[in-house]
């Protein structure tokens, strides 16, 4: 069986946009967003109902943890960020090297950064990163870096 290699994403391939309300969305490539949606819905039970439910960890150097941090940078070094990183939980991210980003992460077919809007909510579910990815941060040595959603 061949394994296909997992896409990289390159921090300037990531799009920082708001949508009408002001919450920040990270617009990413599709073929990005679909393994990291699949990774953000890892370990949690598909017929659950109800808010505030964790992924399975995923490990420091793991392409997903190595994705989000790629993210991170995305929207740290974006002007729509900026003016307040604090507003989305990364302040703390360049000093301890992990936080949580209060924002979503979407496929740039779910998502239309013109009008700030979805494209077709109904039929991009594969491309709706869900919960808030969050890295470990240094602090905590034996899961530094770990990602979760």
């Amino acid at each position: 069986m061949i394994k296909e290699a997992a896409p990289v994403l390159a921090a300037d391939s990531a799009t920082v946009t708001t949508d009408r309300m002001g919450r920040l969305y990270a617009v990413i490539p599709d073929d990005v967003a679909r393994p990291l949606a699949l990774a953000a819905r890892q370990g949690i039970d598909p017929e659950a109902h109800g808010i505030f439910f964790e992924s399975d960890p995923h490990p420091a150097r793991s392409w997903t943890a190595t994705t989000v941090r790629t993210i991170f940078e995305a929207v740290l070094s974006s002007p729509v960020a900026a003016q307040d990183h604090d507003a989305w939980g990364l302040r703390l991210y360049r000093k301890y090297g992990g936080c949580t980003l209060l924002g979503f992460i979407v496929g740039e077919s779910g998502r239309d950064t013109g009008t700030r809007r979805w494209r077709d909510f109904d039929t991009t579910d594969d491309l709706r990163v869900r919960g808030c990815a969050s890295i470990v941060a240094a602090s905590r040595p034996a899961l530094a870096g770990t990602c979760t959603f």
